[in-house]
């Protein structure tokens, strides 16, 4: 492996020659024009990214959050099955042979698999004769615990929700915290997973049963928010006219119409506390529903199907209505005590449930004589000053006074890195904010509060300024777990990171040479000074070595210069020009390296000392 890594890196520095060429040619005297110039660029550009992916995967530094993936061997089988069966037609054996498929699907690649229930809709099965008719839109809901490393990951929450939900139409995986939080939301189709009837019931585990006995149907469905959004969404069939009339939406299939009266029925059953949502009983229904149930029976055998989905809608809308007039839709008393109730069942339920009797380490306790961490925390103010000291793991004041080029007019600008507790964000039922800042011109102390988790995203997409705390050691406070990290900072030495110092010194030089800030001497000299001190810490990076963010000697008067002086040699025009050459020198020296840093920072490393921050 180390030829091909040797061959790749040979490529890819041949690559940076070319695009420095293409970069520094003057289209005028190549007789080049801008527009091919350009599509150069971008063509020489794409290619470098390749090759720099295929570097990282040769060496094994392209390591990052990988979401779940069904195996599809036997998704084919499965779909059968699911689509050729309603709930009363299941049998044991042919539950165990989904929950075997299943199983076989997820590949061992979750903790544990909850519950697999197979969702109908009872009131569309009433509009069709056959069985198979009656299941072509069923949907195999399957709750599954995801493995610690995904749950805890230092992905950006975007990437880590979109993981934690497989649709396939016909299949649908949850996971863990997304079905709590779903269900603490009271969206229907969790709830409906959750106390299905027991023929539906394909497979679940002990901790499931716990849950459904501990989260009625009529806990949940007592919020005012599960009734007014089943009502809302009721209606979802409907559409306004342009003179008003509201009208059913043309195309609008049966199958369609009766989720609605299904999601008008679960309320009317709240409304009446009874927690049979699986049947359709006329019997137990009201008038309007009951004349809807008639109805959708001769839909099968209808002569004019359009017609009947019409009046279908006439009734849904009457429905709707009718359930909205009732003053329990809106109860307030109930539904806080409701919500709380759910909240703090869900919560204990989602800990218990990944943990599997597991223990938490908890946080280190602080000497008794932490008083001046516990001042600095109620000066920095905000949010910062509730959080307990124990879980502060860095404190330290970025931009020049870490830079060592501090004046007396700068701003005090205070970077925290802290840990939740674990069982704050294993028990959460609602997103749990990992991020603090609190910047701009007119406040005395800023400052940016990153949770452990949103810290190692950033600092795996190689953000400059967290690269700089790492790299540095002094600091306001930092704990033994920050000390740790901290024994690896020449692992975050890569070349993504000297992408990332380029892509700031370009966008700095842009600002520059186009004098956006030029009105603001202080600002716009800010950009200069951040520049050359990033130039120098590139000098050290580019030969693997951690730079020295604190600038000290020689080096620290020139940039001090550069920031407080203003004339002669310290004119714009001067040190503009000793800007441009630095940086094109730094970029050749780039490119003509025989050898290159690894690609990518190490994404295990990270996830390691996230969960060592997790007491796990």
């Amino acid at each position: 492996m180390e030829e091909e890594i040797r061959l790749a890196t040979t490529i890819i520095q041949s690559q940076e020659r070319l695009l420095l060429f293409i970069d520094s040619s003057v289209s005028e005297a190549n007789g080049i024009t801008k527009q091919d110039l350009d599509l150069g660029k971008e063509q020489a550009s794409k290619c470098l990214n390749a090759l720099r992916e295929q570097k990282s995967f040769l060496e094994k530094s392209d390591v990052d959050f990988s979401p779940l993936c069904l195996c599809t061997d036997d998704l084919v089988e499965l779909k059968q099955l699911v689509l050729m069966h309603i709930p009363s037609s299941l049998n044991a054996e042919t539950c165990t042979k989904i929950t075997h498929l299943v199983q076989s699907a997820f590949n061992g690649q979750c903790k544990a698999i909850l519950s697999i229930t197979l969702l109908t809709c009872p009131w569309y099965e009433l509009s069709k004769r056959e069985r198979g008719e009656q299941a072509k839109h069923n949907i195999l809901y399957i709750i599954f615990t995801s493995a610690d490393e995904h749950f805890f990951a230092p992905a950006n929450s975007q990437i880590r929700e979109e993981a934690s939900v497989i649709d396939l139409a016909w299949l649908c995986a949850i996971e863990l915290t997304h079905f709590g939080r779903a269900l603490a939301r009271g969206l229907t189709r969790s709830v409906q997973a959750l106390h299905c009837s027991k023929e539906a019931e394909i497979f679940s585990t002990q901790e499931w049963n716990n849950l459904k006995q501990n989260l009625t149907f009529l806990k949940i469905a007592g919020t005012k928010n599960f009734k007014q959004a089943c009502l809302g969404q009721a209606l979802g069939v409907g559409k306004k006219k342009k003179q008003g009339a509201f009208k059913l939406r043309p195309g609008t299939s049966i199958f369609k119409i009766c989720q609605s009266f299904r999601l008008c029925h679960l309320v009317e059953q709240a409304l009446k506390l009874n927690d049979d949502i699986s049947t359709v009983d006329k019997s137990q229904l009201s008038l309007v529903a009951s004349k809807a149930v008639d109805l959708i029976c001769q839909f099968y055998d209808h002569p004019d199907s359009v017609k009947c989905k019409h009046e279908l809608f006439d009734l849904l809308c009457q429905w709707v209505n009718e359930l909205k007039a009732d003053p329990r839709v809106i109860e307030m008393d109930s539904d806080k005590k409701n919500q709380t109730f759910i909240s703090t069942t869900l919560g204990s339920w989602l800990t218990s449930t990944r943990l599997q009797g597991k223990k938490i380490e908890p946080f280190a306790a602080l000497p008794d004589d932490h008083s001046q961490l516990l001042k600095i925390m109620q000066e920095i103010g905000g949010p910062m000053a509730k959080i307990k000291p124990e879980q502060i793991l860095l404190v330290t004041i970025a931009g020049s006074a870490l830079y060592n080029l501090k004046v007396p007019d700068s701003d005090v600008d205070y970077l925290v890195v802290y840990a939740l507790p674990t069982e704050t964000l294993l028990s959460a039922t609602s997103k749990v904010q990992e991020c603090y800042e609190c910047r701009g011109q007119h406040q005395v102390i800023e400052y940016g509060a990153y949770e452990a988790r949103t810290f190692c995203e950033m600092l795996l997409k190689c953000s400059v300024i967290l690269l700089e705390i790492l790299y540095t050691d002094e600091h306001v406070y930092s704990n033994h777990l920050w000390q740790e990290l901290s024994k690896h900072k020449k692992e975050f030495v890569t070349e993504k990171a000297i992408l990332q110092y380029l892509g700031l010194i370009k966008n700095n030089m842009k600002s520059i040479t186009t004098g956006k800030l030029v009105h603001s001497v202080k600002r716009d000299r800010k950009l200069f000074y951040q520049n050359f001190h990033k130039l120098h810490c590139l000098q050290y990076m580019m030969t693997g070595e951690v730079p020295p963010v604190r600038l000290n000697g020689p080096i620290r008067d020139f940039v001090m210069n550069v920031r407080t002086q203003h004339e002669g040699e310290w004119s714009r025009e001067s040190i503009l020009k000793q800007l441009h050459d630095q940086y094109r020198d730094v970029k050749e020296k780039l490119a003509q390296r025989e050898s290159r840093l690894k690609e990518n920072p190490d994404y295990n490393l990270c996830m390691q000392w996230l969960m060592t921050c997790r007491g796990l």
